[in-house]
């Protein structure tokens, strides 16, 4: 039969032949498979372009007929690690904090012995003198100035301080 589809496709079968061979291509899938086939390779042969085809219906008919699927998503086994992890992180949080709250106190007496004199102090400080534009230029450089021990939030506790004096 593959003859008689080959010959049919060149225009070289007998008239009485080419009924038949349309009755037997109507009836038989494999043949016109064959026929398919065979016309996508004259086409290819031939080098003509309209070798492309849609496909966009039967993908969208294929997937319209699969069944649709509603499963619960699954439940992840219980684990112990996580709470007692998010517990121990608590409670080393509140560890930190009371540490840096409630630290010892500074020996004194090392800060008395470093101090000056009164006297000492007095005579070794100038008094600047303070207008609102040297406040302004203090407040607005104040981050580039060593702060000393208490890093933190002491630069806005001076920022809000100037600014409510103002």
């Amino acid at each position: 039969m593959k003859t008689r589809i080959s010959a049919l496709m060149d225009g070289e079968l007998e008239d009485h032949e080419i009924p038949a061979s349309f009755d037997a291509l109507r009836r038989d899938e494999g043949l016109r498979g064959q026929w398919q086939q065979a016309q996508l390779i004259g086409d290819a042969l031939r080098d003509e372009g309209h070798l492309d085809f849609d496909v966009t219906a039967r993908v969208m008919a294929a997937l319209d007929a699969e069944p649709v699927v509603l499963a619960p998503k699954p439940r992840a086994p219980r684990d112990w690690t996580r709470p007692a992890m998010a517990l121990a992180a608590t409670v080393a949080g509140v560890a930190v904090v009371a540490w840096l709250g409630l630290g010892a106190e500074p020996d004194t007496s090392t800060i008395a012995h470093l101090t000056p004199s009164p006297a000492k102090a007095a005579a070794s400080q100038v008094q600047a003198p303070s207008t609102p534009r040297l406040q302004e230029y203090l407040v607005a450089h104040q981050a580039y100035a060593s702060v000393g021990p208490m890093a933190g939030g002491a630069r806005n506790i001076r920022t809000v301080a100037v600014a409510e004096a103002r």
